[in-house]
């Protein structure tokens, strides 16, 4: 009755509404079957459902909408919470089950564990799907990061798709397979986010990432220049417990070269 007299109330005032269930997933399948009926033939665009506790999982998320979608004629919108790291799988099954659309936002921001990340659904339409939605996906890291200051909060460096780590390579193995072709370890360019590459050199690396580098710094190195040096990069990654800054290299090699102009 609540529901019908709103839906009057928005109707009377001219304005396009959806309607959307606040801790569906929670609910009792044939009242919220009701619910959408209502919603349908009083002119709702369609009906929102919200796992405002993180209810479900992917797979209980397919069955939940894909049940409905076979029941009801009526688009459907999903509403995913992060509580157990699912907002964006749960996503991606909503979809599979019969969603038309879901809620998401940048970088999954949102109360609590927040929500489905735009920036995750959009690529995993895109590379898994191979659904593209026309959306400038360049502007991701960008926007990411006007969100980042607007909100306070950092992005992480691990962060999928807009994390600064996601295209960075240090085992020694990942780098020199980057190196012969990108494609050995990255499902999509960098620039189609908004990244860059990076090799990084750390206490995993190889001494091909060291040639690698140092050719950035127009230094050809020998191969036993770069073992040795790779050597001491990794002694000093140890010791400061992460990856080192170009700079930290060309100490290492300006160092290294003074103690080979003195022993010689």
């Amino acid at each position: 009755n609540k529901l019908r007299e709103t839906i009057m109330a928005a109707k009377k005032n001219g304005i396009n509404f959806i309607v959307s269930a606040e801790d569906a997933t929670r609910a009792d399948l044939e009242f919220l079957l009701k619910l959408i009926s209502i919603s349908r033939k009083k002119g709702a665009y369609r009906f929102r459902i919200c796992d405002t506790v993180s209810k479900l999982d992917p797979f209980r998320t397919f069955l939940l909408v894909n049940s409905i979608s076979n029941a009801v004629d009526f688009p459907l919108e999903v509403y995913n919470h992060n509580d157990f790291g699912m907002a964006t799988a749960n996503g991606m099954a909503a979809i599979r089950g019969g969603a038309s659309s879901l809620v998401v936002s940048v970088g999954g921001l949102g109360e609590g564990t927040g929500n489905a990340a735009m920036e995750e659904i959009v690529m995993a339409l895109k590379h898994l799907e191979n659904v593209e939605l026309g959306i400038k996906t360049s502007k991701f890291r960008e926007i990411a990061e006007y969100v980042s200051r607007a909100s306070s909060r950092a992005i992480p460096v691990w962060k999928a798709i807009i994390g600064t780590n996601i295209f960075a390579h240090e085992s020694g193995i990942h780098a020199d397979g980057v190196i012969k072709n990108p494609k050995n370890y990255e499902v999509f360019n960098p620039g189609e986010v908004g990244l860059t590459r990076q090799l990084v050199v750390g206490k995993h690396s190889g001494s091909h990432t060291i040639l690698h580098k140092f050719r950035e710094f127009d230094i050809e190195l020998t191969d036993k220049q770069a073992n040795d040096i790779l050597g001491l990069a990794r002694v000093m990654s140890v010791d400061l417990k992460r990856p080192l800054f170009d700079k930290e290299l060309m100490y290492i090699y300006n160092e290294y070269n003074k103690k080979k102009k003195k022993q010689n």
